[in-house]
């Protein structure tokens, strides 16, 4: 027998989930969505499956692989957005005995749909504390009746554990910490001394900080969803809340031969940066460096999940040498050198039509065309205009000239002192010219 299984793009209420992974291996006590459907069909006597993937096909590619740990036949199909059981159904009409599947539900256990409410996929999880796999609990320690610990765990002494609970594989539960009931904390998560989680789910690889209280939420990385109140916020201070595995979520990064490039570029500017640094310290007695949560995102892909990450600013110089901070982020790969400006998610936010949009349509960069630019113009509209301009005709050859006339500009300290601010975008109707 033979299935097609549509596997799960965008879900409002997943939202928290999908800026860490595609929904189709989001965990659910330790094995990954994709894992319970795949095993199920081959319990069911299909043999030969195919994914129809519309988020990040290459991540779900090396998940699978060729479906072999299945005893399946694997064909995994990327499509540009998720079609529906009748679109799919056209697609596969040869076969009568042939499958049509989405992955709205558990494939075993009540089923309950997934992605109709934060507050509905939490009861889903809150109800497979009593459908435990009977090969996990050879893992899984049984300390209560409704307390399953991973024998790979490792657990203070004084830390305290009510049910229901269930703690995954190398989760580390600090002094005095309490997980109180209805709580599942995924693989290899740290909840560190004096931290309470109440009711909640922690994804894998996630660090919720000392003291720390994390209550009827989703929490995964440093993004943290209210399963009761819908409500989404991304929590930038580490100590409280972060990722243990440190995720690339912008564009591709930048060549290796132009990461060190900015490497050498800002080794060899540093004696410029001190002295930009004691000039804001002592004469315009101000912070050294300001910093700011900016989005780099790939289009089409920015709501109130999208991940920031932190750019700081230089005070002591108005000129292009005030980015010098941020060649550490090119070097890591966060940042081009050459691309648009990186905006803040309010700004991101105001970007209207598909013209405004085409700022989102490039890298985020140290250096943009708008910098680069002799042509007289200057304002949001022209900022606008720039970016789009840049995404349209971006080359080797255009990031070459924006580098060239840019190098000067950020070697110069001088200028009037005003406040760093971001770009400003509101919505205006203008065609970019190639």
């Amino acid at each position: 027998m033979n299935a097609v299984l549509i596997l799960p793009d965008h879900r409002e209420c997943a939202g928290f989930a999908r800026r860490m992974k595609p929904l189709a291996l989001m965990p659910f006590m330790g094995r990954e969505l994709l894992d319970l459907w795949l095993e199920k069909l081959a319990a069911d006597g299909f043999k030969e499956v195919t994914l129809l993937v519309a988020d990040r096909p290459d991540e779900i590619r090396r998940a699978t692989a060729d479906g072999s740990r299945w005893g399946l036949r694997l064909t995994l199909i990327p499509v540009p957005r998720e079609p529906s059981i009748e679109a799919a159904r056209t697609l596969f009409t040869t076969d009568e005995q042939t499958a049509i599947l989405t992955m709205d539900t558990l494939p075993d256990g009540p089923k309950l749909p997934l992605w109709e409410s934060t507050e509905g996929l939490y009861d889903v999880m809150r109800r497979k504390f009593h459908h435990v796999e009977p090969e996990s609990r050879l893992t899984m320690r049984r300390l209560a009746s409704d307390v399953f610990v991973s024998t790979r765990a490792r657990i203070a002494p004084t830390a305290v554990i009510e049910g229901p609970a269930w703690i995954g594989p190398r989760v580390i539960i600090g002094e005095h910490a309490h997980i109180m009931g209805g709580s599942i904390i995924e693989a290899a998560s740290y909840i560190d001394r004096q931290a309470t989680v109440r009711g909640s789910w922690i994804g894998p690889k996630t660090y919720v900080g000392a003291m720390t209280e994390i209550s009827h939420s989703f929490a995964w990385g440093d993004g943290l969803e209210n399963w009761r109140l819908e409500s989404f916020v991304e929590i930038t201070d580490d100590f409280l809340l972060a990722s243990l595995k440190r995720q690339q979520h912008g564009v591709t990064p930048s060549a290796w031969t132009t990461r060190l490039f900015a490497l050498l570029l800002m080794l060899m500017t540093s004696p410029l940066a001190l002295f930009a640094t004691l000039r804001a310290k002592w004469i315009w007695r101000e912070s050294a460096f300001t910093r700011r949560q900016a989005i780099l995102p790939q289009q089409g892909r920015q709501d109130r999940y999208s991940h920031t990450t932190p750019l700081h600013t230089l005070n002591g110089t108005t000129s292009l040498f005030s980015r010098w901070p941020e060649l550490w982020r090119v070097f890591r790969g966060d940042l081009h050198l050459i691309g648009n400006r990186p905006l803040t998610a309010s700004e991101a936010a105001e970007l209207g039509d598909e013209f405004e949009q085409l700022w989102l349509a490039s890298p985020a960069g140290v250096f943009s065309l708008a910098d680069a630019a002799d042509d007289g113009l200057d304002g949001p509209e022209a900022a606008l205009a720039h970016a789009a301009c840049y995404s349209v005709r971006r080359s080797f050859r255009m990031n070459l000239r924006i580098l060239l006339r840019c190098l000067p500009r950020f070697l110069a300290l001088r200028g009037t002192h005003s406040p760093a601010a971001g770009p400003s975008t509101p919505n205006i109707n203008q065609t970019c010219q190639a």
